[in-house]
Order: C-alpha cells, then structure tokens, then sequence
C-alpha cells in the first residue's frame, strides 16, 4: 500500500503500473494480484485507507470535547477535518481523482460524512438542534467544508479564517443562532 500511495502520489494514476508498484513493494507482481485484482481495486484500498485516517483525525478532535457540548464538537470536527485535508492533501487528490472518477462517487459511502451525522444525530437525540434528514445535512456541510478548503488553497480565503467561518455557516445549518 505504501508503495502505491507513493507511486500514484509521485506518476499519477494513470502513469502507475501494477508491475510498478509491485516492484517498488520488492515482490512479484503475482504476490500483488492475489490481493488486489487490478489498479482500480488497490486505489480503492487507498481511497478505504485515506477515509479511515481522516475520520481517525476528526474523531480524536471531537473526542477532546465534553460529551454534551455540542457546538463545541462541531467546532473540533470542523477543525479535525481542515486540519486533515490540508495535512493530507495530496494523498486526498490521488485518492479522490486518480482514477477520473467523479468526487460525487467518493462521498457516496463515506465514513467522514457518516462521522458527521452521527454527529448531527447526537446532538439532535440531545436537543442541541433539530434537523429532518442528518445523513443530508451531513453531505451539504461537507461540501460547505470541502469547498471552504479548496478556496483557501487557492488563496481566496485565508486558511487561518476557515474554521471559523465554517462553524458559523454549520451552526446556522443546524438551526442554531
């Protein structure tokens, strides 16, 4: 995997081989196509691998918080997932775009975004807020994020800014003033 990760990183999806990731692992290509099938399986496994990690982040993030404050858990979740997408960026690009897959596809089982309603849920269950469809909101918020990240990455907003812009937009998301 980490010779995968290094190869797409470096030559792109396109350009990366199983011959080559094989032997930039040190081991037979066949050893790879027991686990993996072809290029698309193991990018897969990568894209599997980013999500998990960036959740892992995120999770670390809101666990730092008071079981009942939950603004203060949108706060740390907002800041665990800038902080993982800047931190990961790269990585996020091979996995997400490599294959020319459309990013709506990436998100389609995301446990980032299932993270964040289970969030939303909570807090709903709690009387924090009060919100029709979580699993929806989760989606529209982490476009909110994912778009609020890449402008920041193009300059257009400071980075330093982005939390707390976000957690404005997503406390009014959530209904709360």
């Amino acid at each position: 995997m980490e010779a995968a990760e290094k190869l797409f990183m470096e030559k792109g999806y396109t350009a990366t081989t199983m011959n080559g990731v094989a032997a930039a692992a040190g081991f037979a290509k066949g050893t790879l196509y027991h686990y993996f099938a072809n290029k698309a399986e193991l990018l897969q496994a990568l894209r599997d691998d980013f999500d998990k990690e960036v959740t892992k982040r995120i999770q670390a993030h809101v666990e730092r918080c008071p079981a009942g404050d939950w603004r203060g858990r949108v706060k740390a979740w907002i800041e665990g997932a800038v902080e993982s997408y800047f931190a990961m960026s790269a990585l996020h690009d091979v996995v997400i775009y490599g294959s020319g897959q459309p990013f709506r596809n990436a998100m389609t089982h995301s446990e980032v975004t299932r993270h964040l309603a289970g969030l939303i849920s909570d807090g709903a269950r709690a009387g924090a807020w009060k919100v029709d469809d979580e699993r929806w909101l989760a989606v529209m918020m982490f476009y909110s994020f994912r778009g609020g990240c890449d402008e920041a990455m193009l300059g257009t907003q400071r980075p330093e800014d982005l939390p707390e812009k976000l957690y404005e937009l997503f406390l009014r998301m959530l209904g709360v003033s």
